[in-house]
């Protein structure tokens, strides 16, 4: 039975509201029939994942973003451990923020579902295919191809990686390819004028 410990639902959205489910009676029913309390905490926390993304994004170049970051994974593999049937779960999440474009919320999760902390963990055939699929993805440990392919994106509703464009600014200006670093510092930029709240960003993302 997939499951989510009361516990991931905090941590992840500091509150467990229930959806508004349809008025109409066939479409309550159908509802019913194919959705279940694991797709409602599934959706909560893709929503409040993707507005999460949305706020970290607008911090880029803020001081404390990379501790942010750091947090993310580490508090996201503390909990799993406390609690192993959420593996699964988050497995979920991470593939299918990645198929709505959110890249943050995947990759955060990518790299904690991969945390050597985590190894004891067996994972399941499909899990394992959600990870080989995203595997060169981001093009680690520099993030190079996901920069290069945000040169062709032309769409406000795909989200970057914050951590593969903080890695990457990071690498090209210690190699002093500042040129490259400034690109990628501008094509984050726009975010801070699109809207946002700093209140929107997870718990996961809180040093504590």
């Amino acid at each position: 039975m997939r499951t989510l410990s009361d516990k991931g639902v905090h941590l992840y959205l500091d509150a467990t509201a229930q959806p508004v489910r349809p008025k109409k009676w066939y479409r309550y029913l159908i509802c019913s029939v194919f959705h279940s309390d694991y797709d409602d905490r599934l959706a909560d926390v893709l929503i409040n994942s993707r507005k999460s993304t949305q706020a970290l994004c607008a911090l880029f170049g803020v001081e404390g973003l990379s501790e942010r970051l750091d947090a993310g994974v580490y508090n996201t593999v503390k909990l799993i451990r406390g609690q192993e049937s959420d593996f699964n779960f988050f497995a979920d999440v991470m593939w299918s923020a990645f198929q709505q474009d959110d890249h943050q919320t995947a990759h955060m999760l990518y790299l904690t579902l991969n945390d050597r902390r985590l190894k004891h963990i067996k994972v399941t055939k499909r899990v394992k295919i959600y990870l080989e699929s995203m595997l060169s993805v981001y093009g680690a440990p520099v993030y190079e191809k996901h920069i290069h392919y945000w040169r062709t994106v032309r769409s406000d509703n795909i989200l970057p990686s914050v951590i593969a464009f903080h890695n990457f600014v990071k690498r090209r200006q210690f190699m002093r390819r500042n040129y490259e670093a400034q690109e990628a510092i501008e094509f984050m930029d726009i975010f801070k004028f699109l809207e946002h709240s700093p209140r929107d960003i997870l718990p996961v993302y809180n040093k504590y």
